[in-house]
Parts: C-alpha cells; structure tokens; sequence
C-alpha cells in the first residue's frame, strides 16, 4: 500500500437534491423524483491545506456540477445504474481522488416514511483511466 492510501481525507458532499427520471415501474418513468446524493472524495488533502489554492484541492463544486449534469440526462431504471455512472465519472475526470463512495437515496418512494437508499464504493485501480 502506498503512503498515500494510508491517510483517511476525504471531499464530503452532503444533501445534493436533484429530481431525476429514474424507476422501474410506468409510475416512476411519468415525472422525475427527489434524489438525495451523499458522496465522499477519498483524496489527499495536504496539497491544498499547504498552499491553500483550490488548484490543488478536489474542487467540490465542479464534482457537484458533473452529478447535476449526469442525473438531468440520465433516464436510468435503477439507481445502481445512476450511481455508477456517477462513480465513473468522478474518477476519470478527478484524477486525485483515490476512492469514492456514492449514497443515493430515493425518499419519496415508499409508503409510511420508509427510507431506502443505494450505496456503492469504488477504487481507483493502479493504471486505471
């Protein structure tokens, strides 16, 4: 393992609602539902908290605009599908980040208050993307 897999920093983004064609059943696929994304950045954050330039942090905003971007087009059934999408994504495009998780919850769907919720976590792999 290398020594930048030993640290535990994360880039954490919490509450990222988005309505999102996404569902199984005819029901579902009639108008987009709340989503709720919780998303955790496995990354070295030292570079940044050294120089304090957002050029060498995992810049949180533009991951939030790629999930945005993904979930407006997307008309995928599960969201297993939707959250590896997204996982793929991140990881080709931020090249720091090690590790990410992804929590989707879909909060509207059942009946009395149940919450249910997909969660995945994906590596970068040695010469990977």
């Amino acid at each position: 393992m290398t020594s930048s897999l030993l640290h535990t920093d994360r880039v954490m983004i919490r509450n990222l609602q988005l309505d999102v064609l996404i569902g199984v059943y005819d029901f579902e696929r009639e108008a987009p539902q709340r989503v709720i994304f919780e998303i955790d950045l496995h990354t070295d954050n030292r570079p940044a908290g050294r120089s304090d330039n957002v050029q060498d942090a995992v810049d949180y905003a533009s991951v939030t605009q790629l999930i945005t971007d993904i979930s407006m087009q997307s008309e995928y059934q599960l969201l297993e599908a939707l959250a590896e999408h997204v996982a793929a994504a991140v990881l080709a495009k931020f090249m720091t980040v090690l590790v990410i998780e992804v929590t989707i919850h879909k909060p509207d769907i059942m009946p009395n208050n149940v919450q249910v919720a997909i969660a995945i976590t994906r590596h970068r792999q040695s010469g990977e993307i």
